[in-house]
């Protein structure tokens, strides 16, 4: 990838890339290194040297390993810098310091910073299309028409509206309403942000398993269970594909699903909310029937053990694999409600707060168990009806 700078000289980063092979361990996902900046003049020159080392020093003999990012990890960027050079015949300058990042799809209303504003807008998949009541395709062609505005796909699938003149901001909100769009991104999910799916069946070959098509599902199902256990505020980025070809770049995700069998996925953890690396495979093959009770314990670790505002991936990378498989091995299913939050409240949801002595805790352990709720629920429901004495 390039990137242009401010100062008209461009970085010149090489990316990884994603795709694997489930079960061969040659094969791996891999994030981007920096290998440096040149001036505008010189990038072709550089693009043909980097072919060229590729051409003459990637793996031409396994198929599977023929990818560049290979040919990076087995020399080190800065042995692959190298080796570039040779073939650039000029030494390539070193990266400069760049500001901190962190992931954002900038959805709702922002200032561009000439005078004029830019409106971001979820669109599920990236599908523009005017499907169910939700016509993107025909609201883009009116707002252009009628407010003369530019228009960029996010990295995220979702869409921005550019060079908005602030006079403008009640019309195309009133026109992407008309055409069944969300206009408020608060009424989304946290999990709707970050969420990317690949095309998978019935469009791809190669796909083992749905993705795009159960994509919204899957939102839902996850959320609702970070909202029962006291987390639907917190946001994750959330990848899904139908393969472990990586189109959907779940490796890099807070939580990632990569198909690896009929209605099973291969679930990843430790990528961060910056999407600055690659997490690690934390469980293979969970049915689809599964998923809620394999996220439960690693949600509920992280409910006990995160640090004030730390985030659910940069806490799976700090804790790591190991620590999450060993409570998980000794967790019990529903048990999340008797561990004290990370974030130091004493209890989840309407009982936070409230301290009660152990003998009442197991009464009522004990009954919501017997009426198939939580104990949250149960407490709750007897508050609300007067039944102190626990019948």
């Amino acid at each position: 990838s390039i990137f242009k700078k401010k100062s008209c000289e461009y970085c010149r980063s090489y990316i990884g890339g994603m795709g694997r092979t489930h079960k061969k361990e040659t094969t791996f996902a891999r994030a981007a290194d920096h290998l440096g900046f040149v001036k505008p003049d010189d990038v072709v020159e550089l693009c043909k040297a980097i072919l060229a080392a590729q051409r003459d020093h990637g793996n031409r003999e396994v198929r599977a390993n023929a990818r560049m990012k290979y040919l990076v990890h087995t020399l080190g960027i800065h042995g692959f810098r190298d080796l570039v050079q040779e073939y650039f015949g000029k030494e390539i300058p070193p990266v400069e310091p760049m500001k901190e990042w962190k992931f954002s799809d900038w959805l709702g209303w922002h200032d561009q910073g000439d005078g004029k504003m830019f409106k971001g807008f979820f669109v599920a998949s990236g599908r523009i299309r005017d499907q169910d009541g939700v016509n993107v395709k025909s609201a883009l062609r009116k707002v252009v028409d009628e407010y003369n505005t530019d228009v960029i796909l996010t990295p995220s699938q979702n869409v921005i509206i550019g060079n908005i003149d602030p006079k403008d901001q009640a019309g195309v909100d009133a026109l992407l309403a008309e055409h069944g769009i969300i206009t408020d991104e608060k009424s989304l999910t946290p999990l709707h942000e970050g969420a990317i799916a690949c095309a998978a069946l019935p469009l791809c070959g190669l796909a083992i398993t749905e993705a795009e098509r159960v994509l919204p599902e899957y939102i839902d199902r996850i959320h609702t269970k970070m909202d029962s256990m006291g987390l639907g505020d917190q946001s994750v980025i959330f990848r899904m594909t139908g393969c472990p070809n990586g189109c959907g770049r779940p490796y890099m995700a807070e939580l990632g699903l990569v198909g690896d069998g009929a209605n099973s996925y291969q679930i990843w953890l430790g990528g961060t909310d910056k999407l600055d690396g690659v997490g690690w495979a934390y469980k293979d093959y969970v049915k689809t029937q599964d998923l809620e009770d394999t996220l439960e314990p690693v949600l509920a670790l992280y409910k006990m053990k995160r640090k004030t505002n730390e985030s659910f991936g940069s806490f799976c990378k700090r804790v790591g694999k190991a620590q999450i498989l060993g409570f998980a091995e000794k967790y019990e299913l529903g048990s999340w409600e008797d561990v004290v939050d990370g974030n130091n409240k004493m209890l989840t949801g309407k009982l936070k707060g409230v301290k009660i002595d152990a003998d009442l805790h197991s009464r009522l352990k004990t009954l919501a168990k017997k009426n198939k709720m939580s104990i949250q629920a149960f407490a709750t429901k007897l508050l609300m009806e007067g039944t102190y004495g626990m019948e």
